[in-house]
């Protein structure tokens, strides 16, 4: 099992921060630092259609990187991209399609077993982006199945379905987000997909909402088949009160629901309102106060709710189309009632720190955050220690490579599924693809992916053995169509 000491995870998050505050400021191109003079534009971190890709076209995971505003606030979902600005905005529709073939030895099986089995995939995708002067609508829908050779009923269904409203005026935008899935896995490194590798072949906004930190239920371990209903549902508004500082409400609810009671996962809803100030220092340096309330519900286990109050001072920085580093933290108050054992309350710490850079052909991802989640059906919640590292970069014309890899460690705040005196558990993936563009529409690729699961006591799901195995490794090789986007306006 995945261990890590407490002294390892501080001198880990330390080293950490470090690197990342010196390449954030490494990359300062010692330009102007006034802070600009004009009102920003109304759409605020609203996403615009691509330039076409040259002949040959990149791969798909290069299609849609949207480009934001220069300094739209750095909480919430308007943070700012790396894509450069100025591109011409339009409407479009970009249809897709991927098969893929897994030789997988998913976690599950009884311990010194041999469960190497085959998953074929099929999914078709369908991305919509209707631009106007005020009112913008995104919209993306993947669906598909997968065929496992080693199960009775043999095909699982993948569904997913994000869409994104958005009302723009002279100050200000408001937006409505709503992300729904029925995926046989969690979504923490893409295992329904066999792994981030395959998904990233899809490219679009598809699962842009499933994994928002603070604000969505998010799954951040998990275990063999566990079909769930993942929901969320955002309102967002973002007011400039002057060219440098504005305000900002959100309000979510999100909830998970396990459709097979085999494993006695636990369901869960989450509601969390949140507001913050943003202050422009200047081109470059923003600064935010946030203060955010969660409260977690859990029907099927009494005496399990909890209530989360947290405050964030944050800081960002940015030099456009190359480097964005944000990080902050602060404390959180987490409120247990019981109606046993009574009320408790423990303070800890909660935060956030990523670092987006790109050269000239390389892009690295680094990002960690740090608070209370639903316990990703493990337990009834959960203090999450989350950190991810992603990095790609093309070779030559036609080929592609990345690499991704992350780790949760989840320290628990109710009752959990596992025996014995178990108080945290943690779930780590570690991965990379290969892409090839093999003409204008059509591109293969090859990944492959190792994951782990493990607690401080045993893994012991309901109705069975303790001795089922929590590691996991696909190798996959697929096929996907990706045409350029087709204009509608």
């Amino acid at each position: 099992m995945f261990r890590r000491t407490t002294r390892a995870k501080i001198v880990t998050m330390a080293v950490f921060l470090l690197v990342a505050v010196g390449l954030g400021w490494a990359q300062s191109d010692g330009g102007s630092e006034e802070p600009s003079t004009g009102w920003p534009r109304a759409e605020i971190g609203r996403p615009s259609d691509p330039a076409p890709a040259p002949d040959p076209p990149a791969p798909s995971t290069q299609i849609s990187q949207p480009p934001y505003e220069l300094n739209p606030p750095i909480v919430g979902l308007n943070a700012p991209g790396l894509a450069p600005t100025g591109v011409e905005t339009r409407s479009f529709l970009i249809p897709g399609a991927l098969i893929s073939q897994a030789a997988d030895t998913e976690e599950g099986g009884t311990s010194g077993s041999s469960n190497v089995h085959g998953v074929t995939r099929g999914l078709g995708s369908l991305t919509l982006q209707r631009l106007r002067r005020r009112y913008d609508l995104a919209a993306d829908y993947l669906g598909g199945v997968g065929y496992y050779s080693n199960r009775a009923a043999g095909i699982a269904s993948l569904q997913l379905f994000d869409v994104d409203q958005h009302i723009s005026w002279s100050r200000g935008q408001f937006a409505i987000r709503d992300s729904f899935s029925y995926l046989p896995e969690g979504n923490f490194g893409a295992g329904s997909f066999g792994g981030t590798g395959a998904l990233s072949s899809i490219g679009g906004l598809v699962g842009g909402l499933a994994g928002v930190g603070i604000l969505g239920p998010g799954q951040f371990a998990t275990f063999g088949q566990q079909p769930r209903i993942t929901n969320i549902a955002i309102a967002d508004a973002t007011q400039f009160l002057s060219p440098r500082s504005s305000v900002s409400a959100v309000g979510s609810y999100g909830l998970v629901h396990f459709t097979d009671d085999t494993f006695g996962l636990v369901n869960s809803h989450q509601f969390v309102v949140q507001g913050s100030y943003d202050y422009q220092l200047n081109r470059k340096d923003q600064i935010a106060l946030l203060y955010a309330y969660q409260t977690f519900r859990f029907p099927s286990v009494v005496g399990s709710n909890f209530n989360t109050n947290l405050v964030n001072v944050l800081f960002g920085r940015r030099i456009s189309g190359r480097m964005q580093f944000i990080a902050g933290g602060g404390p959180q108050v987490t409120h247990i009632h019981n109606p046993q054992l009574g009320s408790t309350d423990r303070v800890t710490f909660s935060g956030r720190v990523s670092l987006d850079y790109r050269l000239e052909k390389w892009r690295v991802a680094l990002s960690f955050f740090r608070y209370n989640t639903n316990g990703s059906g493990f337990s009834t919640g959960s203090t999450t220690d989350l950190v991810r590292f992603s990095a790609g970069r093309p070779l030559g014309r036609r080929w592609l490579a990345d690499v991704d890899v992350g780790y949760t460690y989840n320290s628990l705040i109710g009752p959990s599924l596992f025996a014995g005196k178990g108080t945290s558990f943690d779930y780590v993936y570690a991965g990379g693809s290969l892409h090839r563009q093999l003409g204008r529409e059509f591109s293969g690729f090859i990944s492959y992916q190792f994951s782990n699961v493990g607690s401080q006591g045993s893994l012991c799901i309901r109705s069975i053995s303790c001795s089922y195995t929590a590691q996991r490794e696909v190798a996959l090789i697929g096929v996907d169509w990706h045409p350029h986007p087709i204009r509608i306006d």
